[in-house]
C-alpha cells in the first residue's frame, strides 16, 4: 500500500485573484474607489492599469524584496523587531570596550 502525497509547485506564489496577484489589486482598488469618489470611473481605472504595468516592470527587473529594501533605505522602515539599525546612519564602527 503507498500513499500518494501531492506537493504544491507554487508555495512561495502570492495570492491570485482572477489574473492579478495580491499585490497588484491594490492600485485596482485605489483606482476604482478614486474613480467612483470624484466620478471619472474611466480616468480612475485608467489609471490603475498604468500604475499596474508600471509595478509589474519594476517588480519584473528587481530580484524580490528590493522594493522593501528601498523603503528602508529611505527611511521608512516598518519592522515589528524591537531593535532596528538606523537607516540614516550609514558607516559603523565597532565599540571599544
Amino acid at each position: 500500500m503507498s500513499l500518494l502525497l501531492e506537493i504544491p509547485r507554487t508555495i512561495n506564489d502570492p495570492i491570485q485573484f482572477l489574473f492579478w496577484s495580491l499585490d497588484e489589486i491594490y492600485p485596482v482598488a485605489v483606482g476604482l474607489i478614486w474613480g467612483i469618489w470624484f466620478d471619472q470611473l474611466l480616468l480612475g481605472m485608467f489609471l490603475s492599469w498604468m500604475a499596474i504595468r508600471v509595478y509589474r516592470r519594476f517588480r519584473d527587473r528587481h530580484p524580490d524584496g528590493h522594493l522593501s529594501h528601498r523603503l528602508y533605505w529611505l527611511g521608512f522602515y516598518f519592522v515589528k523587531a524591537r531593535t532596528l539599525p538606523n537607516p540614516y546612519v550609514r558607516v559603523f564602527y565597532p565599540s571599544r570596550k
